[in-house]
């Protein structure tokens, strides 16, 4: 029985190590989309509050209102996955 523990105790701990490791990944993945958006959505603020020309502010705010809702989502999934704080590296 003795003989058996051990190797059945090694399986298992190999076994749950990634499982933890791929949700690990999954969080940071969606800070990394979290942290991407937020910049692109700050560059297309600042061109609409520039103002000067009118088919950049279109499409910026069209790109804006795309990326706040992606913005959402992910926050949405980032909580269901799991992933609680911002983690700082």
């Amino acid at each position: 029985m003795k003989g058996l523990l051990a190797p059945c105790s090694a399986l298992l701990l190999l076994g749950l190590a990634p499982a933890v490791q791929a949700e690990f990944d999954e969080c940071r993945f969606m800070d990394q989309v979290l942290i991407r958006l937020g910049k692109a959505m700050a560059i297309n603020r600042a061109i609409i509050a520039e103002g000067n020309d009118s088919s950049a502010v279109a499409a910026a705010s069209e790109a804006l209102a795309q990326q706040n809702e992606s913005y959402r989502r992910t926050k949405r999934q980032r909580a269901k996955a799991g992933c609680d704080g911002w983690g700082r590296e």
